[in-house]
């Protein structure tokens, strides 16, 4: 299938969520302030405008998001080479990702407050082994809680690492004003081309306190970490506390709503959105970017990320909006 399909859940609050089957993606997120709706997310006016989207809005990310060094990993000895998109590396899966391709919107289950996507990905497809089958679902409650749920299955050994790449404002022009929560220990060190370097540093590195709620724009202008001022934001994988139920909190204070995230997922890559570019401005949105460690496949030591055939791979991220 290589048409768009989009489909809108509401619920009894009046927010509504608008999905479309190209890269299974969020497109719209509305949601009530001040009795009107508010979009809370950096988006095209048009539905077909993402189909020529360069910076994932939205979308779900894979067969492994965020990047592999080299855009190579081995299993059990045999090296894979993957696409390089991303200088030497290979990102969010390289060209022709799953973001970029066109998903099965599943009719018989699709309710006003539900909606799966499935997607097939053959053995050898941008290099990664395996003949793969995925869906993605959400599901709307009357909460204002939006839950995605990640689910996939392979016939060979492979890497598996799925996220959502929307880009939040909360009805603001910038993400600088947005206040923001991190229930985190620390975060990886990287090196200026976004590969960790193996090294978990403590997230008392950054000097500040991102327990604390403060602006995103103090959090980068307070940073003591000198690769967060030098590069004028975050594109940073922390690592998030396992026993804590909320794992970030975003918060508008001009439009008092806000948004808590949960996940069962062990990091979050915060990237504040520098690259954005024309038709949107640097900034305008912020990416919390629920996942596994970033290159898992060449850090042994980083928790596995590899699905083998037999086993399931099951992941969920929850946005939850409401009024304060």
């Amino acid at each position: 299938m290589t048409e768009l399909v989009k489909t809108v859940l509401k619920n009894d609050i009046g927010m509504e969520v608008t999905l479309v089957n190209f890269g299974a993606r969020i497109t719209s997120v509305k949601y009530p302030v001040i009795d009107k709706l508010q979009e809370m997310l950096v988006r095209y006016d048009t539905t077909k405008e993402f189909v020529s989207d360069p910076f994932y809005l939205g979308a779900t990310c894979g067969r492994v998001c965020n990047r592999i060094e080299n855009a190579k990993f081995e299993i059990d000895g045999q090296q894979y080479t993957l696409p390089a998109n991303d200088g030497d590396n290979c990102l969010h899966g390289g060209d022709d990702n799953i973001s970029l391709q066109y998903w099965q919107l599943e009719q018989d289950s699709l309710t006003a407050q539900y909606a799966k996507f499935t997607l097939d990905v053959s053995d050898g497809h941008n290099g990664f082994p395996g003949n793969v089958q995925l869906a993605v679902t959400y599901q709307l409650s009357e909460n204002g809680a939006l839950t995605i749920d990640y689910w996939g299955i392979t016939d060979k050994k492979t890497p598996l690492n799925l996220t959502n790449h929307a880009y939040f404002n909360l009805g603001e022009k910038s993400c600088f004003d947005l206040q923001l929560k991190l229930s985190a220990d620390g975060f990886l060190e990287r090196s200026s081309a976004g590969i960790p370097t193996g090294e978990l540093l403590n997230i008392d590195d950054m000097g500040v306190d991102f327990a604390a709620g403060r602006s995103i724009a103090e959090l980068i202008d307070l940073n003591k970490f000198a690769q967060v001022k030098n590069e004028e934001g975050f594109d940073t994988c922390f690592v998030l506390k396992p026993e804590s139920e909320i794992k970030a909190e975003l918060r508008s204070v001009k439009n008092r709503v806000k948004m808590t995230v949960m996940t069962d997922q062990p990091s979050i890559q915060l990237y504040t959105g520098k690259f954005l570019d024309d038709p949107f401005r640097p900034y305008q949105g912020v990416c919390l970017e629920c996942q596994d460690y970033v290159d898992a496949t060449n850090q042994p030591h980083f928790p596995s990320i590899l699905l083998s055939p037999g086993e399931e791979y099951q992941r969920q991220i929850v946005y939850k909006f409401s009024a304060y």
